[in-house]
């Protein structure tokens, strides 16, 4: 107990410079925290996670708000074994994956509807990564601890090897994270970049963030010139008055990798209410991400120095 009293006063002095900076940037946003939740509604066919309507049952609902508020130690219902499939399919090749890591707060039930509405938009089978909810406060906690006294922690162990799996047989990994899932994003790339048995892959990797919560998100430089592209190729998207992403990614923009899409008026940090609509209808990026380009089931191409190259071979014919 001693000793792993000490580790923890430790991990804090080390990280005393961080500790202060993350209490500044709380304390000068707190005035957008109500906003995290708002606006109500305003989108229509959005699956939204605050209605009655979008659950299969009014226990599911219940079981959603009492996980969030009730603190206590869950276990994940998928670490990579439950796929969300979409009503209607595009052929998808059979060497490509989606997968979608969750925010904090989310129970069961509202991890299944983000992924069947990440499944529904993009028409393609995304498989959950659960990260189930301890309550709110432990969420908040957990999430402290893993960012600002860099603390691993129950997050990223369960998804590197899923992950390391898929990119081992495929030949496009995409990862859809949301919230504190950057958190985790954050952590599997960096043990994936320096272990020289998983660094190759991550050529193959694709993220998306969405609402990030992260302080930082690598690339690697050597991997990314061989490439003509970021790898991983990373984007974010970001509402501008989200008071977690104004803590996280739009804070953070110098030590973040990756095209940031915000959109600086707009409120809101719920997935499906506030973040997927706008990204399928290309609001953020006057449709120009590669993430856009795959909404309704579409292919964006190739990326980067090879997609030019695409293009010039089709002007000249």
């Amino acid at each position: 107990m001693l000793h792993r009293t000490r580790q923890w006063l430790r991990r804090v002095v080390d990280n005393r410079s961080s500790i202060r900076r993350d209490l500044r940037l709380v304390l000068s946003h707190a005035s957008d925290l109500p906003r995290m939740f708002v606006p109500f509604g305003k989108e229509p066919g959005a699956r939204s996670e605050m209605a009655l309507s979008s659950y299969s049952s009014t226990s599911d609902a219940l079981v959603s708000l009492l996980q969030l508020v009730v603190p206590a130690t869950r276990e994940s219902i998928s670490q990579g074994a439950l796929v969300c499939h979409p009503p209607r399919m595009v052929s998808e090749a059979e060497n490509s994956r989606w997968f979608f890591i969750n925010g904090m707060g989310t129970a069961p039930p509202v991890a299944l509807l983000n992924a069947s509405e990440l499944a529904r938009h993009f028409q393609r089978p995304i498989t959950l990564i659960h990260t189930p909810t301890w309550g709110i406060v432990r969420d908040v906690a957990e999430s402290i601890t893993a960012r600002t006294l860099r603390k691993d922690g129950k997050l990223s162990r369960p998804a590197l090897n899923v992950l390391i799996d898929a990119l081992e047989k495929q030949d496009q990994v995409v990862l859809v994270c949301h919230s504190q899932g950057t958190i985790v994003a954050s952590y599997i790339v960096r043990k994936l970049l320096r272990n020289a048995t998983t660094r190759h892959l991550v050529r193959k990797l694709e993220i998306y963030c969405i609402g990030g919560v992260a302080d930082s998100l690598e690339i690697d430089p050597q991997l990314t010139l061989a490439a003509g592209h970021p790898v991983p190729y990373v984007e974010h998207f970001a509402n501008g008055r989200d008071y977690l992403a104004e803590v996280g990614i739009l804070a953070h923009l110098d030590s973040t990798a990756g095209t940031v899409y915000c959109l600086s008026g707009r409120t809101g940090h719920l997935l499906n209410q506030h973040y997927l609509p706008a990204i399928v209808r290309g609001d953020f990026c006057q449709r120009t991400s590669r993430l856009y380009g795959y909404a309704r089931g579409r292919n964006p191409g190739p990326k980067g120095a090879e997609s030019v190259a695409m293009k010039q071979l089709e002007q000249h014919g």
